[in-house]
């Protein structure tokens, strides 16, 4: 039986380094990294540990496509959301979801508009179908995993980033610290060794699993000329402390590297019946009835109304717990602050291997299910 074990290699990060751009599951808050400012809040800190992306690879990266679109508030408070798309996306099951995208189609056509407007000379029509296209194309995201320090009962968490060309998105920072400290410890080795590399040498790894290093996320609010704060953000990565590794149990490691949990089950995919509804402008809903995806706004048969109804009604107990969950976060922190002289609960790396018999159980609230994406 094999003893190998995933890891992230510097052959991996090297050629991720190297890489060039081309040219249903059930919601669980603790599948997402929440790296979302909340009202009024205009920085904050994570510390996390990445992981390799999935079980069966070693890179701490996953390439994926998708569409930000404007959508009902009922979707989305924000107004917007995100979508994978269908067409450029692999790894995903287009079988049952389908192979091509409504909003690449929408993209194609309102460019082909565009041009058209363009060779007559129509300025109105060129800028009006520019947007359009725009609106639709594609982005190329990146997803991760990691270990959040602090919460790593919650096992393994995903975090999805979009990869922009002046490389100030989290992957390409992540690869640019490890590129910088991977040089920085071969130019230490040669300054101690006569300039030449010691026998043996293997340079720093910041992302290796058993000597490489936390890394410490700073999320930012943007503000604009005026000093006014905007939704936007940005974001900083660093090493934090020292070599060691990601868990010093090997059982909770393993548990972690193996988990069955892909990306695709976290930011699930919609089948091509159910973006061509978002891209009508209107809010999608499942008509058992009939076995298909149809508009709310369009229903007239009356049992499919009843249906909506209960939806509507068990939505409704949805957001008033999520509500109720808020504020009780809210009371455990103004707790902590009230209360910072008292001691804290031993966590597990707080025991000697000898005098560890079963870890406390830590203090926790309900799942709150206000995704940051």
């Amino acid at each position: 039986m094999s003893n190998y074990r995933r890891n992230i290699t510097p052959e991996v990060m090297d050629e991720e380094s190297e890489r060039r751009r081309p040219s249903n599951s059930k919601f669980d808050a603790k599948n997402y990294l929440n790296v979302k400012l909340a009202d009024g809040e205009n920085e904050k800190t994570l510390r996390i540990r990445l992981l390799p992306v999935d079980k069966n690879t070693d890179s701490p990266f996953k390439t994926i496509y998708m569409h930000q679109i404007k959508v009902s508030p009922e979707l989305s408070k924000s107004g917007w959301k995100s979508y994978v798309c269908l067409k450029h996306t692999e790894d995903i099951d287009h079988d049952a979801l389908g192979y091509d995208c409504p909003f690449c189609e929408m993209n194609k056509e309102a460019y082909e508009k565009k041009e058209e407007a363009k060779k007559n000379h129509d300025e109105i029509e060129e800028k009006r179908w520019k947007e359009i296209s725009l609106q639709n194309r594609h982005q190329e995201v990146c997803v991760m995993r990691c270990i959040e320090r602090g919460a790593e009962d919650d096992g393994p968490k995903f975090i999805k980033t979009n990869v922009r060309s002046d490389k100030k998105d989290l992957k390409s920072l992540i690869i640019e610290l490890y590129k910088l400290k991977k040089q920085e410890s071969i130019d230490e080795a040669m300054e101690d060794n006569d300039g030449v590399l010691p026998k043996g040498f293997v340079p720093e790894n910041i992302l290796d699993l058993d000597t490489g290093r936390d890394l410490m996320l700073t999320i930012s609010r943007v503000f604009d000329k005026e000093g006014k704060p905007t939704n936007k953000t940005s974001i900083s990565v660093a090493p934090y402390g020292k070599s060691k590794p990601v868990s010093k149990y090997d059982d909770e490691l393993d548990e972690w590297l193996n988990d069955d949990k892909v990306w695709s089950d976290v930011f699930v995919a919609k089948p091509y019946e159910y973006l061509s509804i978002i891209l009508d402008g209107e809010v999608p809903f499942y008509d058992k009835t009939n076995g298909k995806w149809v508009s709310k706004g369009r229903v007239r048969d009356e049992e499919t109304k009843r249906q909506i109804a209960e939806e509507n009604e068990a939505n409704d107990k949805y957001r008033r717990a999520k509500e109720k969950a808020l504020r009780r976060d809210r009371e455990y922190e103004d707790e902590d602050e009230e209360e910072e002289e008292r001691p804290r609960k031993k966590r597990r790396d707080d025991y000697d291997d000898d005098d560890y018999e079963e870890r406390p159980k830590k203090r926790r609230r309900d799942d709150d299910d206000d995704l940051p994406y």
